[in-house]
């Protein structure tokens, strides 16, 4: 972050400042715990939580400065609003508008957080770039990344999530970016929404946001197509496999453990994927493109590519002794489950077993999907399918295999730590409520043992 006054602050919150001081501000934070030198500490207020409870931990700890909604009994310079989130954004706001470097910014159902930190390593070869770690995505986490940004970065990528409407039109204010990119329209969050298709017009919310300069990038192969068109003010470029697609690439080979792509407007050049999960097709195109937009020489590209990690839990392969565990723990909704599955069948293994979490945040949906998921698991003929979570009963009732289901995951760990033997492969996923990641590093460690 570079450093902004206490002034700027005042202006850019249009709050009213007790105790006013000429200070210099070099970080901001909404943590008490996280206080470094020259602090400016925001207090937010939550369902669990308030912020102003932590004000006096944060002083003590060296903040300079706070912003909150009411003024409190403190000898500190105290920026008085109405409404502390909202601040943090409008701070957000306009430090974003000190920097004129191009900033991209990523939201879709699928894949954000990969095309995100797969967009950063490739232009990471020839560009100093800031993003948002993990997916602070939210009213919360984008405006505190945005704030990561200093005079060395060269581009700017973050992801947008959101969960209800009007969301991505206000983070899209915040961010203000030069592209947009938008990997899919799927089933993510689809319980707050009337149907898919408002879900996707909500998704377009982040293309009122575009600088009109700027670029548009959207997945070809995603449903609502017309959606996403329809809310453009001039025509994006369009990705995928699709023959009609601006940017298309053919898969030429599939080996199980990795994926092989051709760029169909590019001679004699190839992109290899280390990944089993056909998945990561979309994030690695996204990515193709915009690395070689900004210039990144094309063998680069396919090196930065071929070398580039998959994130924890988002499918890593875990082999511990001669078993395979297929990490796909962090989350999931009925498109990414679909393809996820669909993939882990076609491995080699002395046993494929599937362990499925609950698909949340489908609301009156839920029932209808999960069962949609079940007819696709007894299709694709698995070993043994266990499950967690209330709906996703239905998968493995449905099943006609060996099937067992759990309330907690507690009670799977301890079951599947004695059923897993020699020559398995077993796939992880499920949405965040399940704890799926806990099972996954009690296999692990019950594996090296």
């Amino acid at each position: 972050m570079e450093k902004i006054t206490l002034c700027e602050v005042i202006k850019w919150t249009d709050g009213t400042c007790f105790n006013k001081k000429d200070i210099i501000v070099k970080s901001i934070t909404t943590d008490s715990r996280n206080i470094s030198d020259d602090a400016l500490f925001i207090a937010l207020k939550g369902k669990n939580f308030d912020g102003h409870d932590f004000v006096g931990d944060a002083i003590k700890s060296g903040a300079k400065a706070v912003v909150v909604e009411k003024q409190l009994p403190f000898d500190i310079p105290q920026i008085v609003v109405s409404d502390t989130l909202i601040a943090l954004g409008n701070i957000a706001k306009n430090y974003r508008r000190k920097f004129c470097c191009p900033i991209i910014g990523i939201t879709g159902s699928d894949g954000k957080t990969t095309t995100k930190e797969m967009c950063a390593h490739l232009l990471s070869a020839k560009f100093c770039v800031c993003k948002n770690h993990g997916n602070f995505n939210n009213q919360i986490g984008l405006p505190l990344s945005i704030m990561n940004l200093d005079k060395t970065t060269e581009i700017g990528i973050f992801e947008l999530g959101m969960n209800n409407y009007g969301e991505l039109r206000y983070l899209g204010g915040i961010l203000q970016p030069d592209i947009v990119i938008i990997t899919s329209i799927g089933y993510a969050h689809l319980g707050f929404f009337k149907n898919r298709r408002d879900l996707a017009m909500t998704k377009a919310e982040i293309l009122e946001s575009v600088r009109s300069d700027g670029l548009i990038v959207i997945n070809r192969d995603t449903n609502f197509l017309d959606v996403l068109k329809g809310n453009t003010i001039y025509p994006p470029v369009t990705i995928g496999m699709h023959p009609s697609s601006d940017f298309r690439a053919i898969v030429t080979d599939y080996t199980g453990n990795e994926i092989t792509l051709k760029i169909e407007k590019w001679k004699h050049l190839l992109f290899k994927i280390k990944s089993w999960n056909g998945s990561m097709i979309y994030p690695s195109l996204f990515s193709i493109f915009i690395a070689d937009y900004f210039g990144v020489p094309r063998s680069t590209i396919a090196k930065y590519l071929y070398d580039f990690n998959l994130i924890n839990g988002r499918g890593q392969i875990k082999e511990c002794g001669n078993v395979k565990i297929f990490d796909e723990s962090y989350n999931a909704n009925p498109a990414s489950m679909s393809m996820a599955l669909q993939y882990f069948a076609r491995q080699k293994a002395r046993r494929k077993i599937a362990v499925i979490g609950q698909m949340a945040e489908l609301g009156r949906w839920s029932k209808f999907y999960h069962r949609k998921i079940a007819n696709l698991v007894e299709k694709l003929k698995f070993d043994a399918v266990f499950t967690v979570g209330s709906d996703a009963k239905i998968i493995s009732e449905f099943f006609s295999k060996t099937a067992k289901h759990f309330d907690n995951v507690g009670d799977m760990i301890e079951y599947m730590q004695n059923f897993i033997t020699s020559g398995d492969a077993v796939f992880v996923k499920g949405s965040r409520i399940n704890n799926l990641e806990i099972l996954v590093q009690s296999l692990i460690e019950k594996l090296e043992r």
